[in-house]
């Protein structure tokens, strides 16, 4: 055999050898921006799971697969973290009530408790933290109000103001009960989804359960709440 020629045996056993794995440093996120995700959903998790008191850095750093220096490092104290956990959840919500162009007051109102349900059914964890941390007045609510409920709250009893005025809500309705009806009825599937599971074997994490309980709510607001024009 010439020399530099390979025999084709030789040759073929080259093709068949596996190629070296790639380093996961070049295919994987940066390890510390990796980390910090996972503490935030841990924390998410701990916080709508058992509140803000049961929770603590070293159990969300267990559960995260970190260090809990780690977690200090990158939100500073408990409090930190829940503010950095607070603004990755509850980011989209006033979001839920943009307006769509030329619709009326009710036709916004149904399409926001829409985008609301929707919405709880792929973050129930939002729904759950409101219950805790609105049972008692505390810093964390104050936070929670102001930065991302206090408007969109506003919004939906405006609308329902509007809707009073244009004769298609009852007046004798008070808006800010009703937009506390929306919360709970929309969310409460959501909030319990083991005991709709056990009990009527609804699975709440399904798509069709989402829009089904969507529409629900639609139909409840256009035959119960609004006035239809004779």
């Amino acid at each position: 055999m010439p020399p530099g020629r390979l025999s084709t045996a030789h040759r073929t056993s080259l093709r068949r050898r596996p190629r070296p794995a790639r380093s996961t440093a070049l295919v994987s996120a940066s390890p510390e921006k990796d980390g910090r995700e996972r503490i935030l959903v841990a924390a998410i998790r701990a916080f709508s799971e058992v509140g803000y008191t049961g929770t603590t850095t070293a159990g969300i750093a267990r559960a995260a697969g970190v260090t809990q220096p780690l977690v200090h490092h990158h939100f500073g104290s408990k409090e930190g973290l829940w503010r950095a956990a607070m603004d990755v959840l509850f980011s989209n919500v006033p979001r839920l009530v943009a307006p769509a162009a030329e619709t009326s007051p009710p036709e916004t109102v149904v399409a926001i408790v829409e985008r609301f349900v929707r919405f709880v059914a792929a973050h129930p964890e939002v729904t759950r933290i409101i219950a805790r941390e609105g049972a008692a007045p505390s810093p964390r609510l104050d936070y929670l109000l102001k930065r991302y409920l206090h408007a969109p709250f506003r919004e939906v009893v405006d609308l329902v103001h509007a809707a009073q005025r244009a004769g298609v809500v009852a007046p004798d309705v008070r808006p800010e009960l009703l937009l506390f009806l929306i919360l709970g009825a929309g969310s409460h599937l959501f909030d319990v989804t083991a005991l709709a599971q056990r009990s009527f074997g609804i699975d709440t994490t399904e798509t069709a359960t989402s829009e089904a309980f969507a529409l629900l709510m639609r139909t409840l607001l256009e035959h119960g709440l609004f006035r239809r024009s004779k």
